[in-house]
């Protein structure tokens, strides 16, 4: 009996059909209809009192004065459960209508259906009562309703974002999808195509932290335009667009009751508190509930009065927009703000990447990432000024180990490029050397010259294990001793294929070291992605299954893949320290110019982060001081104890690898292990005739 229809329920289905519109606020309908289910599995009303900052644009939302709707704060702040979920509560039960979210990949779409999304629906007996009670109707990516509405849960592609008509579209994290979808253009762009169609009742919400990062470092905020954000590309772009919303506070202190920004800028770091800039009084953490309850969103062009009366004229657009930084989130103590800033400022000073403070100002703090290295002009005359008068090819004072690392140059002039670098405590570092192998004179030096080509010839690779792996160089001190390379770095990238191969080259020079046991001190290297957010990232290359190999990767060999582009940051961040100390990079002033040349010859586009030769000057320099950086962070050297180091970066009268020509028992190399010596004659590769 129950599979069949009944008056009663077709009658039910019929009114929902032509029920028409409530018209009440799209933030009291979710604060009446909509259930909010925490990670813990709380269930518990939405309250607009929680975050009162989301309560107008939310409304903003539910009105046909405007076609969109920017969103910009850092996370915590409740923008999520309050302009998609809240929205969607809306949209279902008063004012029907078909709707897609998108989210930022087909994976979190389906994670954003089933934590947010069914959760909600499930928890909101108004809500749940308006699904379609047909299975079929309702899976992870579609919803439908009684009224016949339909809701999806998409990701951002050409085909989602095309031809199908929608009465709203929601995006999320704006900043992380791609600024072009499918070759098709921004999502927004594509999105507001989709809600043209219903006129003033459409609507498009972009909603974010800032992800991209300030284009041009010299822009100053023009006068007439207070509220503009920086030039970026993503969601500041899109807000820059609209009315400039600004979230404000009245000070509390009677006597000055003026109204202000909370932002990063009007923050004492050293206090962990917010400060009126207008009287300067610190305000107690405490008053942040208050101070949101009372806070007032001001569009560019208007301003407040004393008694909160909004006066002036804002920019005619169909765009409202809002901006709020991370002091005013409501999930987000001003001590955690403050404490994570400390941390990634710390990380920056001891291992000058920016990534995690860039996340930090973007994320917890809602601000654009102005890169620390954008408002230094590069430049190889300001480096060389600044070298040292030192001995050439020399351990200074303040070494406690020698990396070294070779550049494989290929064409007419072929060659290994060697840079050796001495490295201190707490990432401080001195470039010792520099030179290039182009031929082999036998070990003595005093045999004719042999050209070397390491695509082709294997014995050529074991010259860098005689000339470089087993270098040492005299102490400072005047006392006859030497250090040797602790570990040295190849680039495996360069000229042939298959067998005859650098890379193949490069495999197999590996190998022989395994067998002499000195794989240990050997890392092979080659630039990875410009969008990969790791610093360095292991792998074992194994293509014995294809038939078009360009090298012979069995799987046994490791290489580590380098974000060049995110290590780069770090190294001229060293080149810009101007105070010898930790991250400081010592140069020697008998190095000739054209290195300084090398050095600074490579720009950073600020737009993309990613660094490259404006033309075919030569790079080394610059190349190879990022691989023996990479070396510093393989050896682990970032988490050094530097008050009880390990003793291979000891001080020179405690450094077991210290070379004394007055001691018997002085090591030739710090191998971690010494092989015993064995009956049978090791195998010597024949060159390729």
């Amino acid at each position: 009996m129950s599979s069949l229809a009944s008056a009663a329920a077709i009658r039910r289905d019929v009114a929902e059909l032509i029920r028409p519109p409530r018209r009440i606020r799209a933030s009291q309908a979710a604060a009446e209809k909509m259930k909010v289910v925490d990670g813990a599995g709380t269930v518990m009303d939405w309250s607009p009192e929680a975050t009162p900052y989301m309560v107008e644009p939310l409304d903003c939302m539910g009105s046909r004065l405007y076609d969109a709707v920017i969103f910009v704060g850092p996370a915590r702040t409740g923008k999520t459960n309050a302009l998609i979920d809240g929205y969607v509560a809306y949209k279902i039960s008063c004012d029907p209508g078909d709707g897609l979210i998108v989210q930022i990949s087909e994976e979190k779409a389906r994670e954003f259906s089933k934590k947010r999304i069914d959760r909600m629906l499930q928890n909101s007996p108004k809500l749940a009562k308006r699904l379609s009670p047909r299975g079929h109707d309702n899976n992870v990516h579609d919803k439908t309703f009684r009224a016949g509405n339909y809701l999806g849960i998409k990701w951002p592609s050409k085909n989602v974002l095309a031809s199908s008509d929608y009465q709203f579209v929601l995006i999320t994290d704006y900043d992380r999808l791609d600024e072009n979808i499918d070759g098709e253009g921004h999502a927004f762009t594509l999105a507001s195509k989709r809600t043209q169609t219903f006129g003033s009742t459409g609507m498009t919400l972009a909603e974010s932290s800032p992800g991209r990062e300030v284009v041009d470092p010299d822009w100053e905020r023009p006068a007439d335009c207070p509220h503009m954000a920086p030039p970026t590309t993503g969601i500041l772009d899109l807000f820059n667009q609209g009315d400039r919303r600004l979230w404000y506070w009245q000070c509390p202190e009677s006597v000055c009751q003026r109204w202000f920004t909370p932002t990063m800028d009007h923050f004492i770091q050293s206090s962990k508190r917010v400060a009126c800039p207008h009287c300067g009084s610190e305000i107690d953490p405490k008053s942040k509930r208050a101070l949101n309850l009372t806070g007032r969103w001001v569009p560019e062009g208007m301003q407040l009065s004393h008694d909160g009366e909004l006066t002036g004229t804002r920019r005619p657009v169909r765009i409202a927009s809002f901006w709020m930084e991370g002091p005013a989130a409501a999930f987000q103590s001003w001590l955690s703000l403050a404490e994570k800033l400390a941390r990634a400022e710390e990380t920056f000073e001891q291992s000058g990447s920016q990534e995690t403070l860039k996340t930090v100002i973007n994320t917890d703090w809602g601000r654009p990432y102005l890169h620390r290295r954008a408002e230094v002009q590069r430049s190889s005359q300001q480096l060389m000024d600044r070298a040292e008068q030192t001995e050439r090819r020399t351990v200074p004072p303040g070494v406690r180990f020698l990396t070294a690392t070779v550049d494989v140059q290929g064409g007419k002039e072929r060659r290994f490029v060697v840079q050796v670098h001495g490295w201190g405590a707490h990432r401080e570092m001195w470039v010792v050397d520099r030179f290039n192998i182009k031929d082999d004179r036998g070990p003595k030096g005093d045999e004719p010259p042999r050209q070397i080509s390491p695509a082709t010839q294997p014995e050529d690779w074991d010259l860098l294990t005689r000339d470089v792996l087993n270098r040492s160089y005299r102490l400072a001190d005047g006392s006859g001793r030497r250090m040797p390379i602790l570990a040295a770095g190849v680039d495996t990238g360069g000229e042939g294929d298959g067998v005859e191969s650098v890379t193949s080259q490069a495999y197999e020079w590996f190998r022989r070291l395994r067998k002499d046991g000195l794989q240990s001190r050997a890392f092979l290297f080659k630039g990875g992605s410009s969008k990969t957010t790791n610093r360095i990232r292991k792998t074992w290359p194994d293509n014995t299954g294809r038939k078009n190999r360009k090298s012979k990767a069995r799987g046994d060999v490791p290489l580590y893949i380098l974000g060049t582009d995110l290590l780069k940051d770090a190294v001229a961040a060293m080149m810009d320290r101007n105070n010898p100390g930790a991250g400081y990079m010592h140069i020697p002033a008998w190095l000739g110019r054209w290195w300084y040349d090398e050095l600074t010859y490579e720009v950073r586009d600020p737009a993309t982060g990613k660094w490259s030769r404006p033309g075919k000057r030569p790079n080394e320099a610059f190349d190879l001081c990022v691989y023996n950086l990479a070396l510093f962070v393989l050896l682990k050297c970032e988490v050094i104890q530097w008050d009880a180091p390990p003793p291979w970066a000891a001080p020179w009268d405690e450094n077991p690898l210290i070379i004394d020509p007055n001691s018997d028992g002085a090591p030739l190399a710090p191998t971690q292990k010494q092989r015993q010596p064995q009956s049978r004659k090791r195998r010597v590769a024949k060159p390729r005739i």
